[in-house]
């Protein structure tokens, strides 16, 4: 660190320090040596500590840094672009064309307050508040920022957590009602609580009937620039089990295989023309139109039957870590929300007793004459009416 040194122009007088940062040379001047020895001694102190800034880095912009962090992220497609998506349309225009080095904690709480404004909803407000805190974070540790601005910022409080699960008498309703292709795949949400990726992505190699079991390995997913496929990166390692199958699903998945068969690359649930379902053609085809005969809202989705299985498990009195194996939570943690949010008063029964253990009359083979015209009818696509 160099002593501040005079500098005649003819502007007047300067006061010029020099120092290294990260092998670069680095020369500031100020108006008064009061100044240019302050501003040596800040240096000295943050390159004790490790952590001497060039000001040159101080000035990257967010929209300047923010390609280099999403490039060296190591996450899923999806979730590069779930993190894309939120930094282009919220915090781009919002910060973008602002020098890192100039961000305060005023202006987060700016920013957060600005996006409480635009009425956003409190649960996506805190994922763009976590997105560009890990920016500013990866910025620090780039040695870009001296310390991050995001320090006890105020979110809104997030309404608390309510998961739709389906009673025994709706669930026996959404099962009689279905339509015969399409019963084994609403058969196994209920028996198995699995999510809806993997019971598309379920193939026969991970089925054992006769052992009345299955194994959780693949899932259905659409990735970005690739499209639907079947692949065996799950959502988290414990995602990854083995699940038992109560006499009803075994009964179900075994007459579904015997009369459609299996689909392309052995799996066991495919559309009425031999492709992989994706979750949306899924939802329009199968599940709306599911709920729609039964009756049921709209506003339900397949990993309802998810948490009607959970349900179902708590009210049987079922250990918390048994649950968790079941449902595949990486952590105890959000199995026990999952149990305080589930409320047991809906499910009183295992679901295995909910309904039958053999296919009913409405899924009998097509020659029975006991089957109503209603589950020979093609299936739909779901269309809201006003």
């Amino acid at each position: 660190m160099s002593i501040p040194r005079k500098i005649e122009h003819s502007r007047g007088i300067s006061w010029e320090i020099t120092y290294r940062v990260d092998g670069r040379m680095v020369r500031q001047r100020f108006a008064t040596k009061a100044l240019a020895l302050d501003a040596s001694a800040r240096a000295r102190s943050m390159s004790l500590d490790g952590m001497g800034i060039a000001p040159v880095d101080g000035k990257t912009t967010l929209a300047v840094y923010i390609p280099r962090w999403v490039a060296a992220q190591q996450c899923r497609p999806t979730t590069i672009q779930m993190y894309s998506s939120h930094i282009r349309n919220h915090i781009l225009p919002a910060l973008g064309r602002r020098p890192m080095a100039s961000l305060r904690r005023t202006d987060i709480s700016a920013f957060v307050a600005g996006l409480a404004a635009k009425k956003l909803a409190p649960a996506t407000l805190t994922t763009v508040y976590r997105i560009l805190a890990m920016i500013l974070r990866s910025a620090v540790y780039d040695r870009v920022l001296a310390e991050s601005p995001c320090y006890r910022i105020k979110l809104p409080s997030r309404p608390p957590k309510t998961l739709q699960a389906f009673t025994p008498d709706e669930v026996g309703r959404l099962l009689d009602t279905a339509i015969d292709r399409n019963y084994s795949v609403l058969a196994l949400g209920v028996a198995t609580g699995m999510r809806q990726g993997e019971v598309l992505g379920l193939r026969l190699p991970h089925l054992r009937l006769l052992a009345r079991e299955l194994s959780v390995e693949q899932q259905c997913r659409i990735t970005p620039g690739v499209g639907i496929e079947i692949t065996s990166e799950l959502k988290t390692k414990s995602s990854r089990r083995v699940l038992p199958l109560p006499d009803f699903a075994v009964s179900a998945l075994a007459r579904h295989l015997e009369v459609y068969g299996p689909g392309p690359q052995d799996l066991v649930f495919s559309t009425a023309r031999g492709h992989i379902w994706s979750r949306g053609h899924f939802n329009d085809w199968v599940w709306k139109p599911a709920l729609h005969r039964a009756g049921l809202p709209h506003t339900y989705g397949y990993h309802s039957l998810r948490h009607t299985y959970a349900s179902a498990l708590i009210a049987q009195g079922v250990h918390a870590r048994v649950i968790q194996a079941r449902l595949g939570h990486a952590s105890i943690v959000e199995t026990m929300e999952t149990m305080d949010t589930c409320s047991p008063t809906r499910t009183r029964k295992p679901p295995g007793r909910w309904i039958r253990t053999t296919p009913c009359s409405c899924h009998a083979p097509a020659s029975s004459p006991s089957r109503p015209a209603s589950s020979r009818l093609r299936s739909q696509p779901f269309r809201q009416t006003e």
